[in-house]
């Protein structure tokens, strides 16, 4: 009864000659036969004509007798000549003593599955043929280890390379060497696993080696058991679009730049009587700055004006030099002084040189700023190496740089957080390094941390103190030295790591070189007039008497020099004649010297020439770098050490 109820399966047996000798309702329901029509028939009725004629019916017969059942997946033929696709199994029925007495033959209808799987495949085809077409978007796969598995002709487009070129290759093929150093290719993918998709904007590389701004999304893709398959990755390049809201939000700047303006301006109006008093106090201010440029200015023109009649060889000319040097001098301590970041830092820049042992300096700082770790249940772990050893320097701003790192460490480390005061010396140098588990820095606030009064938190809802000056003291003080120092961070919540690199400086005889001997020594100095031969040089700045200064100083060293007063007779200039270097001001009306950088370095034709800053904007080397000057510096700069940056940059000692 219960064989002969079943409907989803034809159930029937077959004698040893393939003759049907029972028929369940199941059978008549998928073959189309009742009963009395099946019964005593050969079971090859249901099979299509070559199949009969191949003879596969009692092929499939024979192997179930020799193997104890057979299994098969083909077409069948219902009673009205219809075709199914069928799942077949046949078993041999042996009796007590093993003999062979027949065959079991169970049938199951499975064209419904089989239309569904050949869609599913249809369905699989046209996307990868619409995947593969698609010219707007690169869209591939990478395995799970990050190789390309897949190409289509958007990507080949937007990148460069054919498929044959490119599959099997890892994809941090298309990111700039300082990320695949950082491996942000690898940090992708991670993230992309644990938060099921990563998606971002930056740079990435065609084949030529160009860029292009492009838009990201990777995806991971899991197989029925949620076992990782690979990645989907949808590359688009936006680079029209960046440059755009670049132009847009300079746009919005500018516009809101105007509007505060006009605020300030109407606050103005509204606190006259206090502008007032404000206008007495700067009047006031300036009348004492007047006295005191005023005072080394006199002997400056005074004795500029009389060298042309004293004798080079008299004692009076020499005199008059040296009072024109110390009158400039003077001033340009003076205008150091009126500027208001210069004023917190000018008067701690008055270093005193001595030779100061390393270790105490940092125990020093550690001790100052221990109570406050220590009320945060913060730990200061210490990792110094042997043998710090001395450097010449100024023992109370060194130590004012340490203590102010790690008051900057403590103050960004939650409770029961770690930092750690590292330091090594090498035949040159001495590295410290002060490492948090902190807060870390925004990657876009990372070029920005050494600059005063900036701080990464909004003004309205930040939740630390300060102006925002000590980490530029730091700058400041560690430059004084003639040290540098960087700060880096993974991002936010990831912690900080602050390196100060400070010279060894110079020892003569266990002593401390005195300065008045250097100061001689440089006055004694004379130009060698073949250091800078050979050397072709093009010097842009649109103050007469600076170029003709800077143009005379190179001269006189033997190289050969061109000067123009702006960035567009320095782009004719460099059209018509190729030099080696190019010395450039910042500060120049129409396009400065960042722009001026920025246009040359795009350039392909100039690859190659060096280029320098030599100028009085205090905007920093930072923006210096990022339009791709090769040396950043500082006017006043002496005659001599001119001479040398030059020759240095340009491959002569």
């Amino acid at each position: 009864m219960l064989v002969e109820e079943v409907r989803d399966y034809a159930m029937f047996v077959l004698d040893l000659k393939g003759t049907i000798r029972s028929w369940n309702r199941g059978a008549e329901n998928i073959m189309g036969y009742s009963a009395d029509e099946a019964v005593g028939r050969h079971f090859s009725l249901f099979y299509p004509p070559d199949d009969v004629a191949r003879k596969k019916p009692d092929g499939e017969l024979a192997l179930a007798a020799a193997e104890g059942r057979m299994e098969d997946e083909g077409w069948r033929i219902r009673k009205d000549g219809a075709r199914f696709w069928a799942n077949t199994v046949i078993t041999a029925l042996r009796g007590p003593g093993g003999e062979l007495r027949g065959f079991a033959k169970v049938t199951r209808d499975l064209t419904e599955r089989r239309e569904a799987d050949e869609r599913l495949r249809q369905s699989e085809e046209l996307f990868r043929l619409l995947i593969s077409s698609v010219e707007e978007y690169a869209i591939f796969m990478l395995d799970p280890t990050g190789h390309i598995t897949t190409w289509n002709a958007g990507a080949r487009r937007i990148k460069g390379y054919a498929p044959e070129e490119i599959i099997g290759k890892h994809f941090s093929i298309f990111y700039p060497a300082a990320e695949k150093a950082a491996r942000k290719p690898d940090r992708e993918l991670e993230i992309a696993i644990r938060e099921g998709k990563f998606e971002e904007e930056g740079w990435r590389l065609r084949k030529d080696g160009s860029r292009f701004w492009a838009n990201v999304l990777i995806t991971p893709v899991h197989d029925g058991r949620g076992e990782l398959r690979g990645f989907a990755k949808v590359t688009r390049d936006i680079t029209d679009r960046k440059e755009q809201q670049e132009m847009q939000q300079a746009l919005l700047e500018q516009r809101e730049a105007r509007l505060q303006a006009e605020e300030e301006r109407r606050r103005a109006e509204a606190s006259y009587r206090v502008a007032q008093e404000a206008n007495r106090a700067k009047d006031e201010f300036l009348m004492t700055l007047s006295h005191e440029l005023r005072t080394p200015l006199t002997a400056i023109l005074g004795w500029a004006r009389m060298l042309p009649a004293i004798p080079p060889g008299d004692q009076a000319f020499h005199d008059a030099v040296a009072a024109i040097a110390r009158g400039a001098q003077l001033q340009a301590t003076l205008i150091d002084d009126v500027l208001d970041v210069s004023r917190i830092i000018s008067g701690k820049l008055r270093l005193t040189r001595e030779s100061i042992e390393v270790e105490r300096v940092l125990n020093g700082a550690l001790d100052a700023v221990r109570p406050s770790a220590e009320a945060r249940s913060i730990s200061i772990v210490l990792a110094f190496s042997n043998g710090l050893g001395n450097i010449v320097g100024d023992a109370t701003r060194l130590q004012q740089i340490v203590w102010n790192l790690l008051t900057n460490a403590v103050k960004f480390t939650p409770k029961g957080g770690i930092i750690t005061l590292a330091a090594r010396r090498t035949s040159s140098h001495v590295q410290i390094s002060v490492v948090d588990n902190g807060e870390g820095i925004d990657p876009a606030f990372l070029p920005h941390v050494f600059e005063a009064f900036r701080q990464a938190e909004s003004p309205s809802t930040r939740v630390h103190g300060g102006l925002g000056l000590g980490l530029s003291i730091v700058r400041y003080l560690v430059e004084a030295h003639g040290g540098t120092v960087s700060a880096e961070s993974s991002g936010r919540g990831k912690g900080a790591t602050f390196t100060v690199i400070l010279p060894v400086s110079v020892m003569s005889g266990g002593a401390i070189t005195d300065e008045p001997a250097q100061v001689a020594e440089a006055q004694q100095r004379t130009i060698d007039r073949t250091q800078l031969e050979g050397v072709r040089i093009l010097t842009v700045d649109d103050d007469r008497e600076g170029r003709e200064l800077v143009t005379a100083v190179l001269r006189q060293a033997g190289a050969t020099v061109t000067a123009v007063e702006s960035a567009s007779a320095a782009l004719a200039e460099l059209t018509a004649h190729r030099p080696d270097v190019v010395i450039t001001d910042i500060a120049m009306p129409l396009m400065d010297g960042y722009a001026f950088g920025r246009e040359m370095r795009a350039r392909k034709d100039l690859a190659g020439i060096k280029l320098i800053a030599l100028t009085a904007f205090p905007a920093g080397a930072a923006a210096a770098e990022k339009s791709g000057f090769d040396l950043y510096l500082m006017k006043p700069i002496d005659p001599f050490d001119l001479i040398d940056a030059v020759a240095g940059i340009a491959g002569r000692t």
